[in-house]
């Protein structure tokens, strides 16, 4: 009985201290909870409820109910800008992650020494504010004095200059060099980083059962990384759904919408049209497309890593 009696005072004081450990935790995470209800969840909330309003952002708000988003559903600008968003989405994944995969594995198997200032000029585009990019390919394709068509006269191909950013047709194909070439660094980075974490004796058992780079890539580095992979392509999709900077500074989702994605068309439906009900719709079916997609992304994505390196080298 005496025994019983220290071994539940210790079980007190423990659960006590568990205790004061979640309440410490607890209080840590008010700030960043207060953060997210604030400027997160109440604008979500207000932009879900003005979804049904008919409103200009100055007059009384008028109750429209579901109208908004029948008109959505027949908006021809709204699917255009959807389309034009996968495109972007499917050019990321193979073009920033595929691509940036390759290249990563080249840096770290391949020509290490030469990985410290791959890095170097691959990380330049990051940290470059997106506003700044978006000027300067703007004078890269300027039809006049640009450094493309200049470039294409000098070498005597005159005929191919264009008016790239005014063409309905080369457009959008001309955003979509500027975006992968802006982002691409920064997905090297992260493979590279995922590269370097996977064990050496599995490329050393690779490399005795005489397996070469292709083989080794497939077959070794790429299911070794498989969650990186995951993960890198759900960034990558995600980004795609809510890409404004670039697309507005460059073409304002011109030539008669050939450009627009969502978050273009939002703005200048908010902004530019004082539609700030119908402009919430899109918001709002923004939000429910870019979660639809991501949940279908996690699923199609699930890592299958294999049990044992035998397994993986086979």
């Amino acid at each position: 009985m005496t025994s019983a009696l220290p071994e539940r005072a210790r079980r007190g004081g423990l659960h006590r201290a568990k205790r004061r450990e979640s309440l410490i935790a607890l209080l840590f995470l008010v700030p960043a909870l207060a953060f997210l209800a604030i400027f997160v969840a109440y604008p979500l909330a207000n932009a879900g409820m003005l979804s049904f309003f008919k409103w200009d952002g100055f007059s009384p708000r008028e109750w429209v109910g579901i109208d908004n988003f029948v008109r959505l559903a027949a908006d021809g600008v709204f699917w255009s800008s959807l389309r034009n968003n996968v495109l972007i989405a499917v050019a990321a994944i193979v073009f920033q992650v595929g691509l940036g995969m390759v290249i990563a594995y080249w840096l770290v198997r391949v020509i290490p020494r030469f990985k410290r200032a791959a890095m170097f000029l691959y990380v330049i585009p990051v940290v470059i504010s997106e506003i700044c990019i978006g000027l300067l390919w703007q004078f890269v394709y300027n039809p006049y004095f640009g450094l493309l068509n200049g470039f294409l006269r000098v070498i005597g191909l005159g005929d191919l200059a264009k008016g790239w950013l005014g063409d309905k047709t080369l457009a959008m194909p001309a955003v979509l060099v500027v975006m992968n070439l802006t982002y691409l660094g920064l997905y090297i980075l992260l493979f590279v980083a995922a590269f370097q974490d996977v064990d050496e004796s599995v490329y050393e058992a690779a490399s005795l059962d005489g397996a070469g780079h292709f083989r080794t890539f497939f077959g070794i580095s790429a299911p070794m990384i498989a969650s990186n992979v995951q993960a890198t392509v759900l960034l990558a999709v995600v980004t795609s759904f809510k890409t404004f900077s670039l697309v507005f500074v460059m073409t304002r989702g011109g030539p008669s919408n050939a450009t627009d994605v969502i978050s273009t068309y939002l703005f200048k439906t908010g902004f530019g049209n004082f539609e700030a009900g119908y402009a919430s719709a899109i918001g709002i079916a923004q939000l429910l497309i870019t979660v639809i997609v991501g949940v279908f992304v996690l699923t199609a994505t699930r890592p299958r890593r294999p049990k044992t390196i035998k397994e993986v080298a086979r």
